[in-house]
Protein backbone atom coordinates (compact mmCIF):
# COMPACT_ATOMS: atom_id res chain seq x y z
CA UNK A 1 0.00 0.00 0.00
CA UNK A 2 1.24 3.59 -1.03
CA UNK A 3 1.82 6.31 1.61
CA UNK A 4 -1.18 8.43 0.05
CA UNK A 5 -3.13 5.40 0.01
CA UNK A 6 -1.99 5.10 3.83
CA UNK A 7 -3.07 8.36 4.36
CA UNK A 8 -6.31 8.25 2.89
CA UNK A 9 -7.25 4.78 5.16
CA UNK A 10 -6.24 6.48 8.07
CA UNK A 11 -8.35 9.39 7.31
CA UNK A 12 -11.34 6.99 6.99
CA UNK A 13 -10.70 5.69 9.98
CA UNK A 14 -10.22 9.47 11.93
CA UNK A 15 -13.65 10.52 10.00
CA UNK A 16 -15.66 7.22 11.34
CA UNK A 17 -14.52 7.19 14.77
CA UNK A 18 -14.87 11.18 15.30
CA UNK A 19 -18.63 10.41 13.57
CA UNK A 20 -18.98 7.72 16.10
CA UNK A 21 -17.87 9.12 19.20
CA UNK A 22 -19.04 13.03 19.58
CA UNK A 23 -16.75 15.06 21.79
CA UNK A 24 -13.77 13.32 21.38
CA UNK A 25 -10.72 14.27 19.58
CA UNK A 26 -8.92 11.76 17.84
CA UNK A 27 -5.54 11.13 15.80
CA UNK A 28 -2.51 8.91 14.70
CA UNK A 29 0.45 9.86 16.04
CA UNK A 30 3.95 10.00 14.45
CA UNK A 31 4.87 7.35 16.95
CA UNK A 32 2.11 4.81 15.36
CA UNK A 33 0.04 5.71 18.15
CA UNK A 34 -3.89 5.83 17.68
CA UNK A 35 -5.22 8.29 20.75
CA UNK A 36 -7.84 10.13 21.70
CA UNK A 37 -8.54 12.78 23.94
CA UNK A 38 -12.28 14.17 25.77
CA UNK A 39 -11.39 16.71 28.49
CA UNK A 40 -8.48 14.91 30.43
CA UNK A 41 -9.60 11.74 29.37
CA UNK A 42 -6.69 10.27 27.30
CA UNK A 43 -6.87 7.02 25.35
CA UNK A 44 -3.96 6.11 23.09
CA UNK A 45 -2.97 2.46 21.89
CA UNK A 46 -0.99 0.74 18.59
CA UNK A 47 -4.84 -0.50 17.01
CA UNK A 48 -7.58 1.46 16.09
CA UNK A 49 -9.91 -1.37 16.38
CA UNK A 50 -9.06 -1.16 20.48
CA UNK A 51 -9.04 2.31 20.24
CA UNK A 52 -12.94 1.79 19.11
CA UNK A 53 -13.57 -0.90 22.08
CA UNK A 54 -12.15 1.27 24.73
CA UNK A 55 -14.09 4.48 23.86
CA UNK A 56 -17.42 1.93 23.50
CA UNK A 57 -16.62 1.06 26.96
CA UNK A 58 -16.25 4.64 28.20
CA UNK A 59 -19.11 6.12 26.66
CA UNK A 60 -20.92 3.16 28.16
CA UNK A 61 -19.47 4.34 31.33
CA UNK A 62 -20.44 8.10 30.98
CA UNK A 63 -24.33 6.64 30.19
CA UNK A 64 -24.31 4.96 33.50
CA UNK A 65 -22.44 7.84 35.44
CA UNK A 66 -22.97 10.94 33.64
CA UNK A 67 -20.26 14.05 34.07
CA UNK A 68 -21.59 17.55 34.27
Amino acid sequence: MGVQRTAWHEGDHVRDLAAEFAGWRIGRGGSGHWWAVRGNQLVRTLNVDELRIRLKELDGLRAVRPHG
